[in-house]
């Protein structure tokens, strides 16, 4: 039985992961508004990642510093600014400072929800507890948000800003007085303001898998839409990607405790064919491809070469040093969440959707095909 308390904070880290979703379907539009292209919609994207690579040092332990509570109310605050700033400035600049508070939000929350959430539950199996609260917060969130978005849109029509906006600022404002009314007894502590991430030996391969993962959501994030909008499609990128993320979320459930090699060597050959696929029906504008393909990308991504990174730098760091190892594995990850989409974005603009989108394809199969060899030639 899951206590009010940890179902409070569940909710919270639900309404926060929302925050960078909910506006997803929207993407193009502002895009189209602003006259910045991919590359433009690229580059207002990636200051989420751009941001919580450049605070993760600091943030990370920042509520052993503060405590729980403080930095859970102040990502609730930067989440109801995102979406705030988006309700009055809809458009690529204002997507770009939504971005950068969704991205101190996320770094904030990341930090101490789980911990708040295991001392309020309490008993021997809190720490589990709470790690599936979050977890399924987090995750339901980013599919939720995009899909609630379309789904007025489609209902509704083109009216923005779109209900879920409201609702979004609606549910922030009563969570946050819940939030504050809950104990936080986690003493705090004068732990080192900056933690360095770790890549310990043997780890660098399953991590990179990371890279390429995150490269390739980065670009069905980003450049796949727009694609797809100029060929008179909106619906279907925002459609892809949402079934993207809900399928990853099932599949990271669904593999339980899978070696964290084999994990890997499954992915990658995934990965390459769902991004294969994933391409072909955006130039197709072909709803199976995209759903089939945004399956597999999404099983991948955040099921197999998740996992599998994780788990390979929780178990080759030792103790205290794997809070380190994991931060070093979402450095890389939002490192590909970052440059892919970026160059491929550019490239859209300046080539054309089929060309840029081909080449995107051919690095990423490199690039899976080195890992994946180097992981067959690695040690047991």
């Amino acid at each position: 039985m899951i206590s009010r308390p940890v179902a409070t904070i569940g909710a919270a880290v639900f309404i926060i992961g929302a925050t960078t979703t909910l506006p997803m379907p929207l993407f193009t539009a502002y895009a189209a508004r602003s006259g910045g292209g991919a590359g433009g919609l690229a580059l207002a994207f990636i200051v989420y990642a751009t941001t919580l690579i450049i605070t993760a040092p600091l943030l990370g332990g920042l509520s052993d510093r503060i405590g729980r509570k403080p930095c859970l109310l102040a990502a609730m605050v930067f989440a109801f600014l995102a979406t705030t700033v988006l309700t009055i400035a809809p458009g690529l600049p204002a997507l770009a400072v939504a971005r950068m508070f969704q991205g101190l939000a996320i770094g904030l929350v990341a930090g101490g929800a789980t911990a708040w959430a295991a001392d309020l539950a309490g008993g021997p199996d809190a720490g589990r507890v709470a790690a599936r609260v979050t977890a399924f917060a987090t995750a339901g969130s980013f599919a939720t948000g995009g899909l609630a978005t379309l789904a007025v849109l489609w209902l509704v029509g083109e009216v923005e800003p779109p209900v879920t906006f409201w609702i979004h600022l609606a549910a922030i404002a009563l969570l946050l007085p819940l939030v504050a009314r809950l104990p936080d007894r986690a003493p705090t502590a004068r732990v080192a303001w900056l933690r360095i991430p770790a890549f310990p030996r043997g780890t660098v391969t399953t991590t990179f898998g990371m890279f390429a993962a995150w490269g390739v959501t980065g670009v069905t994030l980003s450049s796949v839409p727009v694609a797809l909008a100029a060929m008179g499609h909106p619906r279907l990128g925002p459609l892809a990607i949402c079934f993207m993320i809900l399928v990853g979320t099932v599949m990271q459930q669904a593999i339980g405790t899978l070696p964290a090699r084999r994990s890997s060597l499954i992915g990658l050959p995934i990965l390459v064919v769902g991004a294969g696929m994933v391409l072909l029906g955006t130039l197709d504008a072909s709803v199976p491809l995209l759903l089939m393909g945004g399956a597999l990308v999404g099983s991948a991504a955040y099921g197999f070469l998740f996992v599998g990174a994780l788990a390979a730098a929780s178990e080759a760091a030792a103790g205290g040093d794997r809070a380190r190892a994991a931060a070093g594995v979402f450095l890389v990850a939002h490192a590909g969440f970052c440059v892919p989409p970026l160059l491929t974005g550019l490239a859209v603009d300046a080539f054309g959707a089929p060309a840029a989108l081909s080449v995107f394809w051919g690095g990423t199969a490199a690039l899976c095909l080195l890992l994946g060899a180097l992981l067959l030639r690695a040690p047991r």
